[in-house]
């Protein structure tokens, strides 16, 4: 008997191999060296909107393959932003697994995330006035923490985004520099209480210096791991999407 993990392997590469040349890698430049970053590609010449995804620190800790064995998806949301009609381009922050160190947040992050950006920006593939950054957990810290003073951004989405031991409140007291609008989205059930005290935090930082923001919390069940996976709240962030990419 087929297991159910080997089921959704397959599911996730058969998904893969109707997306176009999606499911690729490449490096890109980064201060002092280079990073890697899953791509995927809509089917057809472009030039394409794009998305930079940035992941959870489950795949700093256990890197690509790892974080897939224990259900986190980044192969099946890569090709989903594909099926969107987006150029996908996900950072993949460590070079190697870190092990128990992985929940720490660095500040190298910050400049993955903004050299990811400019590499998306300058691909001949990519309209580079249609470009959106969206993070989950550790990726939508490393997300807040890149994103003030950006003017090349249409949207920003922050799924449960961690709070770092407290840098989070570092990117929120520069809310008033973010300059795309911002969703914001979170599961009730969130077991990371702290998460649910920095999203309000931030919306409110958004909302008192003017921006546009939106805040989903959804009561559905599925916890901070709701998001590891394309699930229900996909239809919300594609709608986020291709309001502020049309």
């Amino acid at each position: 008997m087929i297991s159910l993990r080997a089921l959704s392997a397959l599911a996730a590469l058969l998904f893969l191999a109707g997306c176009g040349g999606a499911g690729t890698f490449a490096s890109f430049a980064v201060k002092g060296g280079e990073r890697q970053a899953m791509i995927c590609r809509p089917k057809g010449k472009g030039p394409f909107p794009a998305v930079v995804y940035n992941h959870g620190s489950v795949v700093d800790g256990h890197g690509v393959d790892g974080a897939a064995e224990i259900g986190y998806d980044l192969s099946g949301i890569c090709a989903a932003f594909a099926k969107e009609g987006y150029i996908a381009f996900l950072p993949i922050r460590e070079p190697y697994p870190m092990g128990r160190q992985w929940k720490n947040y660095r500040d190298r992050y910050k400049g993955i995330v903004a050299r990811a950006i400019d590499h998306v920006r300058s691909r001949p593939d990519v309209d580079s006035s249609r470009v959106a950054l969206v993070g989950f957990s550790m990726g939508g810290l490393s997300s807040l923490m890149a994103a003030p003073g950006r003017g090349d951004l249409r949207g920003i989405a922050l799924l449960a985004p961690a709070f770092g031991r407290g840098r989070f409140r570092e990117g929120m007291a520069r809310a008033g520099e973010i300059q795309a609008p911002v969703l914001l989205m979170i599961e009730a059930h969130d077991e990371l209480r702290v998460i649910h005290r920095g999203v309000k935090g931030l919306e409110a930082a958004l909302r008192g210096a003017d921006k546009e923001v939106r805040l989903i919390r959804y009561d559905r069940g599925g916890g901070h791991q709701l998001f590891w996976t394309v699930d229900y709240y996909w239809k919300d962030l594609a709608d986020f999407l291709k309001e502020k990419l049309r």
